[in-house]
């Protein structure tokens, strides 16, 4: 037993690895194309809430959706966010930090990031994952040193919820096509007038969602739980030692993704009739959305295995993904403030004319935007102002002493 001379601190760039960060700024594409189509507005809604009357281009952007977008980005997301989680501890736990500090570390970062997930759906968009997120952390916490019997069984709990929750998605398109479709928007704050009823239906809209935000944890558990487990074989770290496992992992979870993606991309692409079956397409297009999660992890490791095990200098399209996922907060954040002043009504009012294809090029552009902003932060050293603001609240000016036991 000796004291450390250190409190907390984090994480040197250069101590990162490479596919946790290159998934992470990949998934803020998939993010920004699935979020934006909540910003559309005037239409009839069908599956996944999609206008009913659209052109070849938006049934392609549905299609692509459907099969490897929706119900899949938060999946990833939320398997590389307990991934990150497991690194952080990891580290610490190698430079001899005692378990209590960390943990109260863990405890002020889920604090305050469920703070910022607060005001962005509060003052940005009602949709926001990070609250979600901060209370999903502390089940973390909880399990973070328990045995891995310990994590599946809680992915064997929630994961049958979290597919009863997606049949939600397959009730709601059935149901909107029974009445013949619906045109009242998801987010009534973007048909607004002016910024300050924006702001007010916005209140509205998102302190429902903040209420059952402890019933949405149950959702994230289960790919966080796979994230935990991948962790402990630092899976993405070390593929090559793992090279079966991460390709096996790959090629299902991309497969599953395609599989259970179909019945909604046929629904979108020709059309469908209210039923029964679409409570069912909608827990299956859930279920494999967690085993794509994993896929797609597992696919950028493979991706950068060779760059990450021989130490070399990523490329200008790797070194890209990777510096925009250790900004993902920022560039996260920064896809609300875009699309809050193009969208709604009172601001350009995009989202009343354009379609699903339109929204895709859009998220694609502004994911473009905060991937060069990123590339500018990294090349002059600065962290995005979110990671910035978060860690100093998290870690502060550490002065205790540890005692590793």
């Amino acid at each position: 037993m000796h004291d450390s001379p250190r409190g907390p601190r984090p994480t040197a760039t250069g101590a990162r690895a490479l596919a946790p960060d290159a998934a992470r700024g990949f998934a803020l594409l998939f993010i920004a194309i699935a979020n934006l189509t909540v910003y559309l507005y005037g239409r009839e809604q069908g599956i996944l809430f999609r206008p009913v009357d659209a052109g070849l281009g938006d049934r392609v952007a549905d299609v692509l959706g459907a099969l490897f977008i929706d119900n899949r980005s938060f999946p990833l997301f939320s398997l590389l966010f307990a991934y990150g989680l497991h690194q952080l501890v990891t580290r610490e736990e190698a430079l001899g930090t005692a378990w209590p500090v960390v943990r109260r570390l863990l405890v002020r970062r889920n604090v305050w990031l469920f703070v910022f997930g607060a005001l962005h759906g509060l003052l940005l968009f009602m949709g926001d994952i990070m609250h979600t997120y901060a209370l999903a952390g502390f089940v973390l916490i909880l399990v973070m040193r328990s045995p891995n019997w310990v994590l599946w069984l809680v992915f064997g709990i929630t994961a049958p919820l979290a597919v009863a929750f997606g049949s939600g998605d397959g009730a709601a398109a059935s149901g909107l096509a029974a009445v013949g479709g619906s045109a009242d928007p998801m987010m009534p704050s973007a048909v607004s007038a002016t910024l300050l009823d924006a702001q007010l239906a916005r209140a509205g809209e998102f302190l429902p969602i903040l209420a059952f935000a402890p019933f949405s944890v149950l959702g994230v558990l289960p790919p966080m739980m796979l994230g935990l487990l991948l962790a402990r074989s630092q899976l993405l770290e070390r593929p090559w030692q793992h090279a079966r496992a991460v390709r096996s992992i790959a090629i299902g979870g991309v497969a599953a993704a395609i599989v259970g993606g179909l019945p909604f991309a046929l629904g979108l692409a020709l059309g469908f009739e209210p039923g029964p079956v679409w409570f069912l397409a909608g827990s299956l297009h859930a279920a494999t959305g967690i085993l794509a999660g994993a896929g797609y992890a597992a696919l950028f490791a493979l991706i950068v295995a060779g760059t990450q095990r021989s130490g070399a200098r990523p490329g200008p399209v790797l070194g890209a993904l990777t510096a925009l996922g250790r900004r993902s907060m920022s560039g996260y954040l920064a896809q609300s403030v875009i699309f809050l002043a193009i969208m709604p009504a009172w601001s350009i009012g995009l989202g009343a004319t354009v379609g699903t294809g339109g929204a895709f090029l859009i998220g694609t552009g502004t994911w473009l935007a905060t991937l060069l902003g990123a590339v500018l932060l990294e090349r002059i050293g600065k962290p995005g102002p979110a990671e910035w603001a978060i860690r100093r609240l998290s870690y502060g000016r550490p002065t205790a002493r540890a005692v590793v036991r």
